[in-house]
């Protein structure tokens, strides 16, 4: 197959990798681009490149979906070469990705986290999606046709055959199921794997599929209150993973018994007595010790219910040794430390918010979207340095050069917001406490400024801005 491969240059090690390991398996991958010339010449041979390939392969990470990288534009001559990517274009998933960022053509398709060899997983895939889809089927139902043609008997052969053709159209819903999915539309989603699984029982790309669906929607179930409720949403998709959990494949069936867990969770928050969630995260480690999320759902469990915060910390931990699911990890991580409301859980909040800074891991979404959760640590920020409630612990939490770090990366949207005053007033703290006098003046002056022009001194700022102006004056 001609194969081409798009990737952010951050990744290039990666993609030339596995472009090595698909020439040893006898394709053309398309990789270097390095000696193409630029401008309009380059963008022709990249778009000619695209339009002579068989199949795409897209590197996913932070940097390959960040506006402005020409992985985009290379995505972007995809879609003009195939309305469908099904088939057609293979994501890979090489560093974890918020799901908020990666575009809608990508989502539409099953995306390949590997969790082992990455060229060697990207061959695998790339070998299934080279067998047409008749060469499947027969390897799939040589054995009951061969079975049925010995013995003979006209009718199993005409089942046989119809069967084919049901499955053929299961096929066609698994496709239409994964485009509904990749567009966050859970409950098409479900119907189409639904009616798959009718017309083909035995299905297994309709009935995986339906599991991995269960397991995404649970993670970003809402409700929207007096339309449905999380009791009702959890029993539709129980019975899926209640049967991926039986399965041989361990870790599959580990990813089921703690999403049961999950669904458990959610119940108990509307009142549903009785529910043990932790039974099922201990099922799910006895079949995978390592599983992500058990880990990480059994350490959100031990927060919101009161228990041991370290115990907690080793749970999320363990969890985040894998990448496949970390930016969702995250998510689940500071929404747990938040519910509880205590200062040391918000001191941990801006600790690993500082992690994630100094790991370049994007913001996960908390509440549906990125924005949310930096709402949520703002308030984090701003009860000690606004308010002034236990002060001097919050910025004893981290050293001070992380606190300001962390604190730039977090809220680059409120230096021009309707928040500025505060956004002003925190930042001049954090300047002054890490020793850079120059900039901790300017940013009291321009305080003072914002608030002369609204005549206002909310929270006593006017007054502690003169203050640290006279004190960082006379040194």
């Amino acid at each position: 197959m001609d194969i081409f491969i798009s990737y952010a240059s951050e990744q290039r090690a990666t993609a030339e990798e596995i472009a090595l390991a698909l020439r040893a398996e006898g394709h053309r991958p398309f990789f270097d681009r390095s000696e193409l010339p630029e401008g309009d010449a380059y963008n022709a041979r990249i778009r000619e490149a695209i339009r002579g390939c068989d199949l795409l392969i897209f590197l996913l990470s932070p940097e390959s979906v960040s506006d402005g990288r020409y992985t985009l534009t290379e995505l972007r001559f995809a879609e003009e070469k195939w309305r469908s990517p099904a088939g057609r274009v293979l994501p890979v998933m090489v560093r974890p990705t918020d799901s908020a960022a990666i575009p809608a053509y990508l989502r539409a398709v099953v995306i390949l986290r590997p969790a082992g060899n990455v060229p060697a997983e990207v061959v695998a895939a790339v070998d299934r999606l080279s067998k047409p889809g008749w060469v499947r089927t027969i390897r799939r139902y040589a054995v009951p046709l061969i079975a049925l043609a010995l013995i003979g008997v006209g009718v199993g052969a005409w089942r046989a055959v119809d069967n084919w053709r049901t499955c053929g159209q299961a096929l066609r819903l698994v496709q239409e199921a994964k485009l509904h999915q990749g567009a966050g539309d859970y409950a098409a989603a479900w119907d189409r794997y639904a009616d798959g699984l009718a017309i083909c029982p035995g299905s297994a790309e309709a009935a995986e599929g339906q599991e991995r669906l269960a397991m995404d929607w649970l993670e970003n179930m809402r409700v929207t209150v007096g339309q449905d409720t999380f009791t009702e949403l959890a029993g539709k998709v129980q019975p899926a993973l209640s049967r991926a959990a039986l399965v041989r494949d361990d870790r599959r069936a580990a990813d089921a018994l703690a999403h049961l867990g999950w669904a458990d969770f959610l119940r108990s928050r509307e009142g549903n007595r009785g529910l043990d969630p932790v039974r099922y995260y201990q099922q799910a480690l006895q079949r995978d010790p390592d599983n992500p999320y058990a880990h990480a759902f059994w350490g959100h469990h031990i927060l919101v219910t009161g228990g041991d915060a370290a115990a907690a910390k080793a749970h999320f931990d363990k969890a985040l040794e894998t990448s496949a699911s970390r930016p969702f990890i995250r998510g689940l991580q500071i929404s747990a430390l938040r519910w509880r409301r205590a200062a040391d859980m918000n001191y941990e909040v801006v600790r690993v918010a500082n992690d994630m800074r100094a790991e370049g891991e994007p913001l996960p979404a908390l509440g549906g979207t990125a924005e949310t959760l930096v709402s949520e640590i703002w308030d984090v920020y701003h009860t000690p340095l606004v308010r002034g409630r236990d002060k001097e612990a919050f910025l004893g939490a981290l050293p001070s050069r992380d606190l300001l770090d962390t604190f730039l990366w977090l809220f680059p949207a409120y230096a021009n917001s309707s928040n500025r005053y505060a956004y002003l007033f925190m930042l001049a703290q954090l300047q002054e406490r890490n020793g850079d006098r120059a900039d901790a003046l300017a940013s009291y002056r321009s305080l003072l400024a914002l608030l002369a022009g609204q005549g206002s001194n909310p929270w006593g700022m006017v007054d502690a801005a003169r203050r640290a102006v006279a004190r960082l004056q006379s040194g």
